[in-house]
C-alpha cells in the first residue's frame, strides 16, 4: 500500500471510530433520559421521523427545542429542531413553513447552515413539525459573551463580514432572517461562520405576533421599523447585526429597557450609540444602525463597507471559538483558525482582481513560482477561503518529486565547434522569443484619473471601461456629502487596465458630539459650539435660583429635541442656549405689627435678611412688633436684600408727680415737667386746689397716663 493510500484508509479507519463513539455516547444519553423517566423501563433510542435518533436536549423555547440526533442513514450526526404542538397545529404556519423551507431548500453557502430535511411528522402523540440541521460544534457568539469573552473590533469586523455574506445571498433571494442575535451565528469545527434557522425565523417571530409578542432577550435585536408596528425586511436584518456586532465587543445591546416595550421604545428615532474607540468600525456601525430602514446599509453595502474599514485596522486575532457537542468533539476537533484577512467572497456586483501578468522566460528556463505568502485580496470571487502554500510544504513536494540519482548527473560530452554555435543560436532565438512573448502578452497600463469633487455616480461612468471601481465611506469636513475624496491607488497612479480601484466618498462633515452645557457661561458654551461647527441660538433668559446670570440654564437641539449629552448631531445644527437671568425679584411683604421671630421666618423663606433699628414708642402696635419698616412693603428687591424693621415699644406712659404743697405755678411747672400739657384751670388759683381732670376723668398723682395728656386743675371758687 502507498504512501496516499495508508492515509485515507487511516482517515476512514478514523471517521468510522467516530461514528461508533457518536452512537455509543447517544445510545448512553439516550438510555439515561428514558431511565429518568421511567426507572423500570426499558431504555430505547427515541426516533424522529422514522429515522433520526434523537439524543439529549441542547436548548428550547417558547416555540421550539432543539436536540442533538444521528441520522444513521447517512452516518453522521445532525440536529433536529422540533415545533411547539400548538404552533405546529395551525395551518397558516404550517403553509408558511412550508413556504420558506422549500425556498431555502436549494441554498448552498459557506455561511448559512445546511438544511438536511424537514417535515411533520407524530411526535408524543401530536403532529409537530421539524427541521434537520447540520451539527455545528464550534459553539455560537452566544456561548462566547456568556463566558465573558468579548471581541476586539477586528474580531468582530470578521464575524460581521461572514454574517453579510449570509444574510446578502437571503436577501437575494427574497428571504428575511428576522432572528439575528448571537445564538443564531454559530462556528462549525472548520471555525467558519454558519447563520442558522434561514427561513424558519422569519415564520416564528411572524407566529408569535413580532417583537412586542416576544421575550425581551429576543426583542432587543428588533429594529424601530419593527418596532413601530412595522414589517419586517431586509435591512431589518442589517440592524439586528450591528447589534449583535456592538454586543460582542462591548457586552451590551443598545437601548434595552426593563421590559419589551420599553426596549423596543428606546430605539425608535434614536441614532446608534458607537463609541469612537472602534475606529474605522464606528462610522461602518453608525450607518448599520440608523433608525430609518432608507439611510441603512444593504447586506452586500455593508459586507463592503466592512472590507474597506478592515484596511486600517489591525489583523485579528483567532476568534476564541468554543466547541460543544453530544458526539464526543473538543476543542481539538476545531479546525485551526484561517486568516480571516485573506480572500474574501465577492459581494454581488464586484469583479475579482486580475491575476499578475507571467514572468519573462529567460534562457529558455521556465521557472515554476510557488508563492509561500499569499497577498490578501479585498475582494475574491468565490467564497472558497485559499490555503496559503507553507515553506514546508513547498520542501515537502519538493523532496517528494526529486529522484536522489539526479542530485549529481554525469557531465555531459564536449560538443564540437558546430554543436557550440547551433546552441548558441538556440539560445538567441529562445532569448529573443521569450522577449516578444513577454513584450506582446504585457498588461495594458492606465493612469488613476483625479476624480475628487465629483459625485459618485459621474465618477463610476468615467472610469468604466478602463477601472472597476469600488467605494466606501468617510467623513469630510470640505468635501461635500456624496463626492468622491480621493481614490485608491492616488490620481496620477499607473496600474494595469481593468484594476481594481477604491473611491473615498464623502458623507458630509463627521457626526458632532453634544456636550453638557449646563453652567458653562454663555460665552464659553458658544465657543464650544462655534468650534464644533454649530449654530448657537439664545433664547429669552429665565430666571434660577442657583445658576449665575449668563450662565446657561438649559440647552436643546430644536430640530431633535430628545437629543441629550453624548448623542451626536450633523455640522451646522442648531443648539439653543437658555441663559440665566439669576434670581428672581422678591416682593417685600408688610410685617407691620408682627412679631420678630414671625417677621424673621417670613423675610427668610423669601431669602431676604432681616436687620433692626432702635425700638420706638408706639400708642398702637403693642410692644415687640413691627412698627415700620425700610423698604415698604410690595416693594421688589433682589434675592439676599436687606429689610430694616423697628419694633415697638409700646405706649409712652408718664406718671402724674406729685403736687402736694406746690402753689399753682409750682403745679403747672411739675405738670409740664413730667411730660403733661395744663389745661384749663378753674377757681381761684389763691383759694385751695381741689384736684385734676384728664380727659374728663378725675386723675391723682402717681397715676400713669400717656406723655402728652392735657390735665385740666380745678381750685375752689369761694
Amino acid at each position: 500500500m502507498d504512501t496516499t493510500a495508508a492515509i485515507l484508509a487511516g482517515g476512514e479507519r478514523i471517521r468510522t471510530a467516530r461514528t461508533a463513539f457518536a452512537m455509543l455516547r447517544l445510545a448512553s444519553s439516550t438510555a439515561m433520559s428514558a431511565t429518568e423517566e421511567h426507572p423500570t423501563a426499558t431504555p430505547s433510542p427515541r426516533v424522529i421521523a422514522g429515522r433520526y435518533l434523537l439524543g439529549a436536549r441542547r436548548g428550547s423555547s417558547v416555540d421550539a427545542a432543539l436536540f442533538e440526533a444521528y441520522d444513521p442513514e447517512l452516518q453522521r450526526p445532525v440536529v433536529v429542531k422540533i415545533m411547539h404542538p400548538e404552533l405546529s397545529a395551525k395551518l397558516e404556519l404550517q403553509a408558511e413553513f412550508r413556504g420558506a423551507m422549500e425556498a431555502v431548500a436549494s441554498l448552498h453557502h459557506p455561511n448559512i447552515a445546511v438544511a438536511h430535511s424537514w417535515g411533520q411528522t407524530e411526535w408524543n402523540g401530536h403532529k409537530v413539525l421539524y427541521v434537520v440541521s447540520e451539527q455545528l460544534t464550534g459553539g455560537s457568539l452566544r456561548d462566547m459573551l456568556d463566558r465573558g469573552r468579548l471581541l476586539t473590533p477586528s474580531q468582530a469586523l470578521v464575524v460581521g463580514l461572514e454574517a453579510c455574506k449570509a444574510l446578502d445571498v437571503l436577501h437575494r433571494r427574497g428571504i428575511f432572517h428576522g432572528d439575528v442575535r448571537p445564538s443564531t451565528l454559530v462556528f462549525g469545527d472548520d471555525r467558519r461562520l454558519r447563520l442558522v434557522d434561514p427561513g424558519l425565523s422569519q415564520v416564528l417571530s411572524r407566529a408569535a405576533g413580532g417583537p412586542a409578542h416576544r421575550p425581551n432577550d429576543l426583542a432587543k435585536y428588533a429594529s424601530p421599523e419593527q418596532a413601530r408596528g412595522g414589517d419586517l425586511e431586509a435591512k431589518s436584518d442589517v440592524y439586528a447585526l450591528c447589534l449583535t456586532m456592538l454586543e460582542t465587543m462591548t457586552g451590551v445591546v443598545p437601548f434595552v429597557g426593563d421590559s419589551t416595550v420599553a426596549t423596543l421604545a428606546n430605539r425608535v428615532d434614536k441614532l446608534m450609540p458607537v463609541s469612537a474607540d472602534l475606529g474605522p468600525l464606528a462610522s461602518v456601525l453608525e450607518r448599520a444602525g440608523r433608525p430609518e430602514p432608507g439611510d441603512r446599509y444593504t447586506a452586500a453595502e455593508f459586507g463592503r463597507a466592512l472590507v474597506a474599514a478592515s484596511e486600517r485596522m489591525p489583523r485579528p486575532a483567532a476568534l476564541p471559538i468554543l466547541a460543544n457537542s453530544l458526539f464526543g468533539a473538543d476543542t481539538g476537533s476545531v479546525g485551526e483558525p484561517v486568516d480571516p484577512t485573506g480572500p474574501l467572497a465577492a459581494m454581488p456586483g464586484e469583479r475579482p482582481p486580475l491575476p499578475p501578468p507571467p514572468p519573462p522566460v529567460v534562457n529558455g528556463a521556465a521557472t515554476l513560482a510557488v508563492p509561500l505568502v499569499q497577498e490578501p485580496a479585498p475582494l475574491a470571487a468565490t467564497a472558497t477561503v485559499a490555503q496559503p502554500v507553507t515553506t514546508a510544504a513547498a520542501a515537502t513536494v519538493a523532496d517528494d518529486d526529486i529522484d536522489p540519482a539526479d542530485e549529481f548527473p554525469d557531465a555531459p560530452p564536449t560538443p564540437g565547434r558546430t554543436r557550440k554555435w547551433f546552441i548558441a543560436l538556440l539560445l538567441v532565438m529562445a532569448a529573443a522569443g521569450g522577449a516578444l512573448a513577454w513584450y506582446t502578452t504585457r498588461p495594458e497600463m492606465r493612469t488613476v484619473p483625479d476624480l475628487s469633487g465629483l459625485q459618485l455616480g459621474v465618477a463610476l461612468n468615467t472610469i468604466a471601461g478602463d477601472f472597476t471601481g469600488l467605494s466606501r465611506e468617510e467623513a469630510s469636513e470640505t468635501v461635500g456629502a456624496g463626492m468622491v475624496i480621493r481614490t485608491e491607488p492616488a490620481a496620477g497612479t499607473e496600474v494595469e487596465k481593468d484594476s481594481t480601484i477604491t473611491l473615498v466618498v464623502s458623507t458630509g462633515p463627521a457626526p458632532r458630539t453634544l456636550e453638557d452645557l449646563t453652567g458653562l457661561t454663555v460665552a464659553d458654551a458658544t465657543a464650544k459650539l462655534e468650534a464644533q461647527g454649530l449654530v448657537v441660538a439664545l433664547a429669552d433668559a429665565v430666571n434660577d435660583e442657583n445658576i449665575p446670570v449668563d450662565s446657561v440654564v438649559s440647552w436643546s437641539v430644536p430640530e431633535s429635541p430628545t437629543s441629550v449629552a453624548g448623542g451626536t448631531v450633523m455640522k451646522g445644527t442648531t443648539v439653543q442656549l437658555v441663559p440665566s437671568a439669576g434670581p428672581a425679584l422678591r416682593s417685600v411683604p408688610d410685617l407691620t405689627g408682627l412679631a420678630l421671630d414671625v417677621a424673621t421666618t417670613s423675610l427668610t423663606d423669601l431669602r431676604l435678611v432681616i436687620a433692626q433699628a432702635p425700638d420706638e414708642f408706639s400708642n398702637d402696635i403693642p410692644i415687640g412688633g413691627v412698627l415700620r419698616q425700610d423698604p415698604a412693603p410690595g416693594t421688589a428687591v433682589a434675592r439676599d436684600s436687606t429689610v430694616t424693621v423697628v419694633l415697638s415699644k409700646g405706649p409712652d406712659l408718664v406718671v402724674i408727680p406729685d403736687l402736694t404743697g406746690l402753689d399753682h405755678t409750682g403745679r403747672v411747672a411739675a405738670l409740664q415737667g413730667a411730660g403733661f400739657v395744663v389745661g384749663t384751670v378753674q377757681g381761684n388759683i389763691a383759694l385751695p386746689f381741689i384736684g385734676m381732670n384728664a380727659n374728663g376723668q378725675l386723675v391723682l398723682s402717681g397715676m400713669p397716663l400717656l406723655r402728652g395728656t392735657t390735665i385740666d386743675l380745678f381750685y375752689s371758687f369761694v
